[in-house]
C-alpha cells in the first residue's frame, strides 16, 4: 500500500515529498516560511507577543535598506503612527510579527542572494512575474509574502523567474 501510495504521489506533477520540507504555519490566511535558523513558530509568537523593540525595527529597517515610511507600509500601518512606536519603545503583537516575518523573508533572501546589497536591488526592480510590480510592493500582504519567498525559493533551487 505505501509503495502505490508513493508512486501515485511521484505520477502527480508538482507532487513533492513534505518531509523534508522548512515547517510552515498559517498567518494572515496564507502559508509563510519560517527560516529555522531563524526562529521556530512557537517562538516568533512569543516574539510577537512580547513586542519588538524599536531598536530591532531600526536594525531591519537599516539592513533592507527601507525608509521609516515603506517600513510603516509593510506593517500595515501609517507612518505618524510607526513614529510614535519608534519612541514608546515597541511595536505591538501584530505588528512585531509582520517584522519578524519579514526578517525571516530577508533572511532567506540573503540566503539565496548571499549579498545583502543585491537582495536589497532585487526587491526594488519590478518582475514580469510579479505583473510589473517589485517584490517590496508585495510585502504588504501577507499573500504577497508568499508569493515573494516562493519566488525566492524557485530562485534558490534554479528555476527560471
Amino acid at each position: 500500500m505505501k509503495a502505490t501510495t508513493e508512486k501515485a504521489r511521484k505520477a502527480r506533477p508538482g507532487a513533492e515529498d513534505n518531509s523534508t520540507r522548512q515547517p510552515i504555519f498559517m498567518a494572515a490566511n496564507a502559508m509563510v516560511r519560517i527560516v529555522p535558523e531563524l526562529t521556530g513558530p512557537f517562538e516568533l509568537i512569543a516574539q510577537s507577543r512580547s513586542g519588538v523593540t524599536h531598536a530591532e525595527v531600526r536594525k531591519q529597517a537599516s539592513l533592507l535598506e527601507l525608509t521609516i515610511r515603506e517600513l510603516a507600509i509593510l506593517l500595515s500601518m501609517n507612518e505618524r503612527t510607526m513614529a510614535r512606536r519608534l519612541v514608546s519603545g515597541s511595536l505591538n503583537k501584530v505588528e512585531s510579527e509582520r517584522l519578524l516575518l519579514l526578517k525571516a523573508l530577508a533572511a532567506h533572501g540573503l540566503r539565496v542572494f548571499e549579498d545583502q546589497g543585491k537582495f536589497n536591488r532585487w526587491l526594488r526592480r519590478p518582475l514580469e512575474i510579479l505583473e510589473g510590480q517589485s517584490p517590496l510592493q508585495m510585502l504588504d500582504m501577507a499573500t504577497g509574502s508568499q508569493i515573494v519567498d516562493q519566488i525566492l525559493g524557485r530562485i534558490e533551487y534554479g528555476v527560471y523567474s
